[in-house]
């Protein structure tokens, strides 16, 4: 198993666009929570998940399906909670999504569709050994970021939930470099 692919330039850059192109509407969204209130940011998260999901798309050049249900989970639940004035809908929406990713993947080992190969073998190539792996781990870390979503959600404050969720973010990275850094094993077909 070698890991000097996995961090050369070419690899790690597309890695970088593509973890800016996910985590930057948090990012905004966080800050503009810092500076106004939570339904501003709520919008103007709706508005960078459109861009960034547009980006996504001239970017890879094909359809991002996991960008199209976020912007879909975003723009609903968004709009929910500004016209409803109720944070708690933005606050659903995570564990909504973390749900929903986790069955999808436990779905696709369940019939044999790897989708996490299917939506990154253009920025990794790997054995299959190596992409199940990645898959349980993915799960294992979508379940238990919903279970801590809604304990948060449901019994601390709103500004404690967005700081758990700035805490998530950094999380998501990390737990993703260690993991794929751990399970890696280079595909005979990379070049």
């Amino acid at each position: 198993m070698t890991h000097s692919s996995l961090f050369s330039g070419n690899v790690f850059k597309k890695i970088l666009i593509g973890g800016l192109l996910e985590f930057g509407p948090i990012i905004i969204f966080l800050l503009s929570f810092e500076h106004f209130h939570v339904y501003k940011a709520t919008l103007i998260l709706m508005i960078m998940t459109i861009f960034s999901t547009l980006a996504t798309y001239i970017i890879q050049k094909r359809l991002p399906y996991l960008a199209l249900y976020v912007a879909l989970l975003t723009l609903v639940f968004g709009y929910l909670t500004i016209s409803h004035h109720q944070p708690r809908f933005i606050q659903m929406r995570d564990t909504l999504y973390d749900i929903t990713c986790a069955l999808t993947l436990l779905i696709g080992l369940m019939i044999n569709v790897p989708f996490l190969k299917l939506a990154f073998d253009k920025v990794l190539v790997m054995t299959i050994r190596a992409w199940t792996r990645l898959t349980y781990g993915w799960i294992f870390f979508f379940v238990m970021a919903a279970i801590l979503n809604e304990h948060v959600r449901r019994t601390m404050s709103l500004q404690v939930w967005f700081d758990f969720k700035a805490i998530m973010a950094i999380a998501t990275c990390i737990f993703g470099i260690i993991l794929l850094y751990g399970i890696y094993e280079k595909s005979d077909e990379e070049v």
